[in-house]
């Protein structure tokens, strides 16, 4: 099977988010104005006509070409309507590592990466729930905890509004982010959201203090996914447990749609506990990375 790599302003990007529409993978990430959002440059590899897909997000540092994982992109990997063969996947490996000098990849769920030297593999979790049943057989496969933190959080009069302004999402996270960041950082979000609430995509859903935002989440939809991509909360949203509300709102609303909610993961054991409250289940997708980089110049990593 032969495998062009192409530059961005050579895809063709219909048949490119085709593929993606109709992918058994099928996310946000892998269309190619999302990909435009969150890179400066990315190129692909494709096979037999856009039957087979890769997207590789990359940058250039000291002069070295590498490829790395794009914030707010979760997994991209092998895209295609079929099965995508281990085989493929690994010959698609071998060109990234021909042409690049390290890498760091997530590859999506339904791409499976044989753990083969040079290339390193990492299990990774993320949280999916299909909203398929009605909104009360969802709560009744809520976690005790998920439903106590529910009910306290209806007790207060507060109601979830949705389609609320991304900057004031933006804003509350900077105030409350437990990752330091800079100012271009946000500002780099703000114009990602707003890009995704441009096409339509994507929505906000808060819930206020007096006029201030207390807690907020805004959800990335694409065709079979809603992704619960940002979130914040201020302290006064801690102690109501206002995102159990959020999230609760966002169920029952879209219950029996079929659509994924996607929480985006997490390896972090409270953050699982969270969403795993909701009935949602683990699913593995793998991270790939590789160096060629002599051992005096991994620092560059």
């Amino acid at each position: 099977m032969k495998i062009a790599y192409i530059h961005r302003g050579d895809i063709d990007t219909e048949k490119w988010d085709h593929v993606i529409a109709q992918s058994p993978a099928e996310t946000i990430y892998g269309y190619s104005w999302y990909l435009d959002a969150v890179a400066a440059r990315w190129s692909a590899l494709v096979a037999e006509d856009y039957r087979f897909i890769m997207p590789v997000v990359w940058k250039k540092k000291a002069g070295l070409k590498y490829v790395y994982q794009p914030f707010y992109t979760q997994q991209l990997g092998v895209f295609s309507k079929e099965y995508v063969d281990p085989v493929l996947i690994k010959k698609m490996l071998s060109i990234i590592y021909k042409k690049f000098r390290y890498a760091g990849i997530n590859f999506n769920v339904k791409n499976l990466v044989g753990e083969e030297s040079p290339f390193g593999v990492d299990d990774k979790s993320n949280y999916t729930l299909r909203l398929s049943k009605e909104y009360e057989q969802h709560f009744s496969s809520f976690s005790s905890n998920a439903k106590r933190n529910i009910r306290k959080a209806l007790s207060y009069p507060e109601e979830v509004e949705r389609d609320l302004p991304v900057e004031e999402l933006v804003a509350l996270k900077r105030a409350n982010d437990v990752i330091q960041r800079s100012e271009e950082d946000y500002l780099w979000l703000r114009k990602l959201l707003e890009t995704i609430g441009s096409r339509g995509a994507g929505s906000v859903y808060g819930i206020r203090s007096g006029t201030e935002l207390s807690a907020a989440a805004f959800f990335a939809f694409s065709k079979t996914r809603a992704i619960y991509l940002v979130s914040a909360s201020g302290q006064e949203g801690k102690e109501r447990r206002d995102m159990f509300k959020i999230v609760d709102a966002f169920i029952r609303e879209h219950a029996k749609s079929g659509i994924i909610l996607d929480f985006e993961g997490s390896n972090i054991p409270s953050v699982a506990r969270f969403f795993a409250g909701f009935g949602a289940q683990a699913e593995i997708y793998q991270a790939v990375s590789f160096s060629r980089l002599p051992a005096s110049l991994n620092k560059l990593r």
